[in-house]
């Protein structure tokens, strides 16, 4: 973004040009007091007028040494607020990458995974591209952490690695794959259909070596996620019942405990730490602990779930009175499941992202920066063809086309 820099002018010279001598005259009567009893007005010397800059300074000094001493006592936290500027997009760089159908993005740390129905590319921090392979996919799919990529094929049994040093190594599931997802930590959980069973749950530690399995005999399962210490597995199961979350201690080949809900389906389920989870349904949120114990609830109103990301100990929701998500209300909750804050938006939403503290929304025309508890702190318009964005650590925003990403600072 291009920094506006204000140039100062002062047309007034520093030292007053010296009055000519007069002539002496005749002296002036004084001017009679008005009626009164007012002097008449006198024009203003400059040295009259630089008394009422002072004043009106002084003035202006002590009220603003009045409301912080208001605020001090009222306890009112200056922290919180926030400066939202609407401003029109100008990109810094930009990244160009291959185009093609099926086409899914990711962040890798700063860096950006695509993955198409005919290859994958990963792109640094810098755009440049650290790699590039023709890898036939028909649904394909992307898991990510901070330092790596990986790149499969949803019913398929295609899995490639991608750090970003360029290295690539391969993986070869079991059978078909159901899910995979990678934690904050690094492990790669992988579910797969197996023969003679509803599924086979595996996890890879960070240097890919198989740590876990777990068979499923009675349960379908729909994903499995390590906790963030890589001590904990939880599996996302249906059963005739309902859903169920089982947990599984890493270092023990029993299940640990489980949560379970009826007449429920759940889509999704996060590990906020080590002992503090939530699962997401079509009409609610679930918090519970590694125990298996009910915490919280949070209820969506009879609202539409349109959209959810996770940042660091929160939850975004984008809630939508229509199927359409034409407009939508986003709500941030913190991890044990109370309400941080919401704001309206009058358009649908073409991505949500969080990292950290923020929250990025891409809509339509525009991409707008939140704070974790929903509080504008910046707003870029004049958007267009984009329909992917990520935050970065460096405060900047990602935007991502067809064929081409660009960044941008708010």
């Amino acid at each position: 973004m291009a920094n506006k820099h204000l140039k100062k002018v002062n047309n007034m010279p520093e030292t007053p040009p010296e009055e000519p001598k007069r002539k002496k005259g005749p002296e002036k009567k004084k001017t009679p007091p008005s009626e009164t009893g007012a002097p008449a007005a006198e024009k203003l010397s400059r040295r009259d007028i630089r008394g009422a800059l002072i004043a009106l300074g002084a003035a202006l000094l002590l009220f603003a040494a009045c409301i912080i001493i208001w605020l001090n006592e009222s306890s009112f936290n200056t922290d919180d607020l926030t400066l939202s500027v609407s401003t029109e997009a100008v990109a810094e760089e930009e990244y160009i990458f291959d185009a093609g159908s099926g086409q899914v993005f990711a962040a890798v740390g700063d860096g950006l995974a695509v993955a198409t129905s005919t290859g994958i590319e990963l792109l640094d921090g810098e755009g440049n591209t650290v790699a590039s392979t023709v890898t036939p996919m028909d649904s394909p799919a992307i898991a990510v952490c901070d330092s790596f990529a990986v790149f499969y094929d949803l019913g398929g049994t295609s899995i490639t690695v991608v750090d970003l040093n360029g290295s690539i190594q391969t993986m070869t599931p079991a059978d078909t794959i159901i899910s995979l997802t990678v934690s904050e930590s690094g492990y790669v959980t992988v579910t797969t259909e197996y023969t003679g069973y509803r599924a086979l749950v595996e996890v890879y530690d960070p240097s890919l070596e198989l740590v876990y399995q777990w068979y499923s005999s009675s349960a379908w399962v729909m994903s499995g996620l390590v906790s963030p210490d890589g001590k904990d597995l939880a599996v996302l199961s249906y059963t005739s019942s309902g859903s169920e979350v089982r947990l599984f201690d890493l270092s023990q080949s029993e299940q640990q405990a489980a949560f379970s809900v009826s007449d429920t389906i759940l889509l999704d389920v996060h590990w906020f730490s080590s002992n503090r989870l939530c699962a997401i349904s079509a009409e609610q949120v679930i918090y519970f602990d590694g125990n298996g114990q009910w915490q919280n609830t949070y209820d969506y109103g009879g609202q539409y779930l349109t959209g959810y990301a996770f940042g660091d100990g929160f939850l975004t929701l984008a809630l939508s009175p229509y199927r359409a998500g034409t407009s939508s209300v986003l709500v941030s909750l913190d991890a044990s499941g109370r309400e941080q804050g919401q704001a309206e938006l009058q358009s649908g939403i073409i991505c949500l992202n969080a990292s950290d503290s923020e929250i990025l929304v891409l809509v339509s025309d525009s991409a707008i920066l939140y704070s974790d508890s929903l509080e504008e702190k910046g707003r870029l318009t004049g958007l267009t063809g984009f329909k992917y964005a990520m935050l970065r650590s460096r405060g900047e925003a990602v935007l991502a086309a067809s064929n081409y990403a660009e960044v941008y600072s708010f």
